[in-house]
């Protein structure tokens, strides 16, 4: 996989450019735009030209023949550059010294290249995946692509700059707080954090093992749905990998969602809220009234706490463990910003932790309650659209503000996900949140689909230059 620097993706690979096919055609087209645009917003590392368009010819050539090369048959995606693949180095958004030679692919990354998906790059992220900025000490910040001026949200923001720039078609994040739905939410596109245990997690490093998720990123929901049907599935190798069965639930995407009891939070949730964030949610969930769903008002009891009650204590003091080794060898490699967060975990005493775990048990009961009265809960992704890079310097501070609502639900370990529901006066995206039961996916992506179709937000696109 070759570094940015030294790609030449609109003059890579074999064949006949004149004449390519479909597979082919697409990916050199992405690839053109990842050469002119990537400079712009900084969503991608390294990128693997010659790869990818072998891989599409290859492609090409087995459809012509009669074969069907799987469920993402020619689709570009990038994945974030946390993932392990096979004889390539992973930095996790951090410096050399702590860059690995991956030994085999990740689970994720092989069931993507085996439902035929064409992966092309690596994206940034936030080191060590930890920030909601993405502002990158050691690889450059990546930047918004609807205005370069602002954060795109992290940490899988390169993930979902990627998509928002048409750099990619879908791409792979990962989500513990907030990681796949925030920068979603910020940059126009559609992210799905699917239950925890639904989608492996081997090979990519981890940020808190309890809340950890692998999930998609695209424009429309039927793209997301259809790669979150393709990477999901049980993993033995996986300590928190679940066998529940999933189902083919893709022919019922547009089935609609009739009589679904769609819960709106009376309290906190739309509480401190920028207005255009407010009014634009509040109208999605009119149209999601108008295709069928019952809205049902409800009271989340506690939502105001759970974010220091998870993230502030148990997600903290969880990568505060797993990076202990390097902030004691080596705090000078870690970007200030990022060792700042790390160290917040170290005065986490053990009674401090369990008493958190415990809240939480008791608050996952009272949401085991609340979902017998609806089916799924509506609510703004982030409170506020993109903030500007240079009101993001204090990355907690900024992590705080846009991961209001999405901690306490990741903490849960529900399925979430953002979905863009228009833009404010200043043409930046705003995205709503639809959480689901465990491990009901199929029933969010339905709701993601039933307002895509009476809406035209997810087709607008960013006006970068070319």
């Amino acid at each position: 996989m070759s570094e940015l620097s030294t790609t030449h993706p609109a003059r890579s690979g074999g064949g006949s450019p004149s004449m390519p096919g479909a597979s082919e055609a697409e990916t050199r087209a992405r690839l053109a735009r990842i050469e002119s645009l990537n400079p712009i917003v900084n969503a991608l590392l390294a990128v693997d030209a010659d790869g990818a368009i072998r891989r599409a010819q290859a492609q090409d050539e087995a459809r012509a023949a009669g074969d069907w090369p799987g469920l993402l048959d020619g689709v570009t995606v990038t994945v974030k550059d946390c993932f392990e693949l096979a004889g390539e180095t992973t930095s996790y958004g951090s410096s050399t010294r702590f860059a690995r030679m991956g030994q085999r692919d990740a689970p994720v990354v092989r069931r993507l290249r085996d439902a035929g998906a064409i992966l092309i790059g690596r994206n940034n992220l936030s080191e060590f995946c930890l920030g909601s900025t993405n502002q990158n000490e050691h690889h450059g910040p990546c930047r918004n692509p609807w205005d370069t001026g602002r954060v795109p949200g992290g940490s899988s923001g390169g993930s979902a700059a990627s998509v928002a720039a048409g750099l990619c078609r879908v791409s792979i994040g990962t989500d513990t707080g907030g990681s796949i739905r925030i920068p979603a939410a910020l940059c126009g596109v559609v992210g799905l954090r699917p239950s925890v245990g639904r989608v492996s997690n081997s090979g990519v490093i981890p940020c808190s093992v309890d809340f950890d998720t692998v999930g998609p990123l695209a424009y429309s929901v039927a793209d997301v749905a259809r790669a979150f049907a393709a990477i999901s599935g049980y993993d033995p190798e996986d300590p928190n990998s679940a066998d529940v069965p999933l189902g083919n639930f893709l022919p019922d995407l547009k089935a609609g969602i009739a009589g679904t009891r769609i819960g709106l939070p009376r309290n906190f949730y739309f509480d401190n809220l920028q207005p255009a964030v407010a009014e634009r949610v509040r109208a999605a969930a009119a149209v999601l009234e108008k295709a069928g769903a019952v809205l049902v008002d409800i009271t989340i009891e506690d939502a105001e706490v759970a974010q220091a009650r998870t993230a502030f204590s148990l997600l903290v003091a969880d990568m505060a463990q797993y990076h202990l080794d390097k902030m004691e060898s080596a705090p000078e490699s870690i970007g200030p910003e990022v060792l700042r967060r790390l160290q917040l975990g170290l005065p986490v005493s053990g009674v401090q932790y369990a008493e958190s775990r415990r809240w939480l048990a008791s608050w996952k009961l009272r949401f085991r309650t609340l979902f017998e009265r609806v089916d799924l809960i509506l609510t703004p992704t982030t409170p506020i659209v993109a903030p500007r890079i240079y009101d993001s310097a204090d990355m907690i501070e900024a992590t705080r503000a846009v991961s209001r609502f999405t901690y306490g639900f990741g903490a849960l370990g529900l399925p979430a996900m953002s979905v863009p529901c228009g833009f404010d006066g200043d043409g930046m995206p705003v995205g709503m949140q639809i959480v689901g039961r465990w491990f009901d996916e199929p029933l969010v992506f339905r709701a993601g689909a039933a307002f895509q179709a009476a809406t035209d937000h997810h087709r607008q696109r960013p006006a970068l230059p070319l």
